[in-house]
């Protein structure tokens, strides 16, 4: 064996060490982080194939530092906790209003300690352009403060329009304050917002990404499209800042909703935690959450999840609660669909019960991995009785589901494990039979736009393809 084979020989000898070294380091602490058991198990399937790739895409997606944001946020929470209860009303009688199951409004009220509250006024934007119109009319109109969480605010004609409506409004002396996340916003940079600061506007980044103190981690990100004008006026939905969402720069199909009343306050209550948990500064206080009159009659709840959320996981529980007690339909628009065991159970129970279950899903994803995966589960799921449709003119974003025409949400999180475990989501659940029945005619419209998907034509997908998507399934709980 001369030396250059030598050398190799060597440098194999080491690479398997390697190898070795970083399986038995990695395993025990992906065991150790007490994750669901598909998560744990796609993570070691990937450090044992693939050891390398495996511990780049552990740093940078797996090691999250659960256990210190959630106890920073559990902090955060405890200390705004009793000035929130002051300033808060929720009396709420349920027999006098809503129309379901005692029951599941109990587990409305245990989720947050406040229940859906009466009173709300609900308009509904699924064209981009009107719904930037509204928010462009509601900072121009703002004479207090505009609170904003963002997961995206692009740097592009939308961005700016947006911002420059911001700036105007600080140069009045509105205060402006602006969540942006760290990496879904990492194109509108500093420099971007320099007029709005100027002005007097804040804008903070959340959980900002600094490899220096091992703030590598892309997980955990702030999802959630909130925005609070003056406390009374509040909108959230799909739709983040950008052409895309305005549906300038390709077709894109999204939902955001207006909203006043009672419900704006727990909006507000979401920013603040929000605002605290990123910049230590306390805003609960009556300035920002001023007595609201009765604005309609929309029974509405806002219920926020994330890493912290690890007790109920609020979105995913009421969500699967509403599911299972479901009697004539649930119908779910989602643009990533990677469902977790219990709600894959939950709707395949339901359909088999007799329940008319659709789901209308993206033909084509700017995701594709997550496309492959949500596709490995609808075999079973068709065979149950579910009827899916999926969209191939036009990406759509929004995420809905609306049950027995009484119940209905919309908000940020996805049908994927990601939206329920991962992110700081938030979404606006809606009581009685007005919104749900609007969410539903729109529903029916988009499906007749779409191609349905059957037995017959999933059997013509061929091997490859379906290996595709078995080997996308076993990634899904990291997806």
């Amino acid at each position: 064996m001369n030396a250059f084979e030598l050398g190799w020989f060597d440098l194999g000898w080491l690479l398997l060490l390697l190898d070795l070294i970083i399986v038995a380091i990695l395993i025990p602490t992906i065991i150790l982080q007490r994750r669901e058991s598909g998560a744990t198990l796609a993570w070691i399937l990937v450090i044992v194939l693939v050891p390398f790739i495996g511990l780049l895409a552990f740093w940078v997606l797996g090691t999250t530092r659960l256990h210190l944001r959630r106890r920073k946020r559990r902090k955060v929470e405890k200390r705004l906790e009793p000035a929130l209860s002051q300033l808060l009303t929720r009396t709420v009688k349920w027999e006098s209003g809503v129309d379901m199951p005692l029951s599941f409004l109990h587990l409305a009220e245990k989720l947050d300690e406040s229940g859906p509250q009466p009173g709300n006024a609900v308009q509904l934007y699924r064209d981009g352009p009107l719904a930037f119109d509204a928010l462009e009319e509601a900072f121009d109109k703002a004479e207090h403060h505009v609170h904003l969480v963002y997961y995206i605010w692009e740097n592009d004609r939308t961005g700016q329009r947006m911002r420059d409506a911001l700036a105007r409004a600080a140069a009045r002396g509105v205060e402006i304050r602006l969540l942006i996340d760290d990496v879904g916003s990492r194109g509108a940079k500093r420099a971007f917002f320099g007029d709005l600061l100027e002005a007097g506007g804040q804008v903070v980044r959340f959980l900002p990404v600094n490899p220096l103190n091992r703030q590598l981690a892309l997980n955990n990100r702030n999802h959630r499209k909130i925005v609070v004008v003056d406390g009374r006026t509040g909108f959230t939905g799909g739709m983040n800042v950008g052409d895309l969402y305005a549906g300038i720069s390709s077709p894109w199909l999204d939902l955001h909703a207006r909203m006043q009343g009672q419900v704006v306050h727990s909006l507000q209550e979401v920013f603040c935690q929000d605002w605290y948990h990123a910049t230590g500064d306390d805003l609960v206080n009556p300035a920002y959450f001023p007595r609201v009159s009765e604005a309609g009659s929309v029974w509405a709840q806002i219920l926020a999840s994330g890493p912290a959320d690890e007790r109920w996981r609020a979105i995913h529980t009421f969500l699967f609660a509403a599911i299972t007690l479901a009697h004539k339909r649930i119908w779910i628009e989602t643009p990533y669909f990677v469902p977790d065991a219990p709600l894959f159970m939950a709707l395949q129970t339901a359909a088999l019960r007799g329940v008319d279950v659709r789901l209308l899903l993206p033909g084509k994803s700017d995701h594709p991995l997550v496309l492959h995966a949500g596709r490995s589960f609808l075999d079973e799921l068709l065979s149950a009785g579910v009827r899916v449709f999926e969209m191939y003119g036009a990406m759509p974003h929004a995420k809905t589901a609306t049950i027995d025409g009484i119940f209905s949400t919309l908000g940020s999180a996805n049908m994927d494990q990601r939206s329920f475990r991962l992110n700081f989501e938030a979404n606006a659940f809606f009581f009685g039979a007005g919104v749900a029945l609007e969410l539903e005619r729109d529903f029916l419209e988009l499906c007749d736009r779409a191609v349905e998907v059957t037995e017959k034509s999933r059997r013509k997908v061929n091997r490859s393809v379906r290996l595709i998507e078995g080997m996308s399934r076993i990634l899904a709980p990291i997806l």
